[in-house]
């Protein structure tokens, strides 16, 4: 099982929540503690965008129930329409951010995979529209889908849709090991038919969430708290 890394704001502790699990879903196992906080944005119909919401099966099947990128969306907006996202705007495209409340680490190259779960018709493979969309990290450039790792997921043994699993190296696209992820963008691509209309279910960064070490600096200035302290209680005696 893979590792990556939350960091926790100045020299807070994150404490006190209980923890969300894990799901393995493909060949990658997902720590949904990083869904905590975080939020979803899309193009809105007031703006020409047709992004819609339809029910499916595969999140509780699965395990993710709560956490797909539709269920994301749909609970800022005070209702719960279901967990599958769906771009249907080309011409102009829809799109939609998936923002983190905290940064996620990037990792070595065993934590560096961002990967997507996308429900598709096929009964055989990846179809044209599993990677007939774009996708931008922290509002850099974009990238077409079709340069990550895609691959399909037979879920009929399930009772549930098939998805196509595309991942993303992270360093292939623009951020370096160290760097912080934040949000993630997914936008539709024109491809002059209907073929683009990617359904998203789920998307998140593989591994298992770890709260990074307090800096050096900081523990000299938790000890000189703790010294201080130390020294008024004495003075109080």
């Amino acid at each position: 099982m893979k590792n990556f890394v939350m960091t926790a704001c100045a020299i807070a502790v994150l404490s006190g929540s209980a923890a969300a699990g894990t799901v393995d879903i493909g060949d990658y196992s997902f720590d949904l503690d990083q869904f905590t906080g975080a939020a979803v944005t899309y193009r809105s119909n007031a703006d020409g965008g047709q992004v819609t919401f339809d029910g499916k099966l595969w999140d509780n099947a699965v395990g993710v129930d709560g956490y797909t990128i539709g269920e994301l969306a749909a609970g800022q907006y005070g209702s719960d329409p279901g967990d599958q996202l769906s771009l249907n705007n080309r011409s102009t495209p829809d799109w939609f951010t998936l923002s983190f409340a905290t940064g996620l680490s990037v990792g070595d190259a065993n934590h560096d995979t961002f990967v997507f779960y996308e429900i598709t018709s096929s009964n055989s493979g990846v179809d044209v529209e599993g990677t007939s969309w774009e996708i931008s990290f922290n509002n850099g450039a974009f990238f077409s889908a079709n340069l990550g790792d895609a691959t399909f997921l037979d879920n009929s043994s399930l009772s549930v849709e098939n998805v196509n699993q595309i991942a993303f190296n992270l360093t292939d696209f623009g951020l370096s090991v160290g760097d912080m992820l934040y949000s993630v963008t997914v936008r539709n691509v024109n491809t002059g038919s209907s073929t683009s209309d990617p359904d998203f279910i789920f998307g998140g960064l593989e591994g298992n969430l770890a709260v990074v070490p307090l800096p050096p600096a900081a523990l000299a200035g938790l000890g000189m708290l703790a010294g201080l302290a130390s020294i008024r209680k004495l003075r109080q005696r």
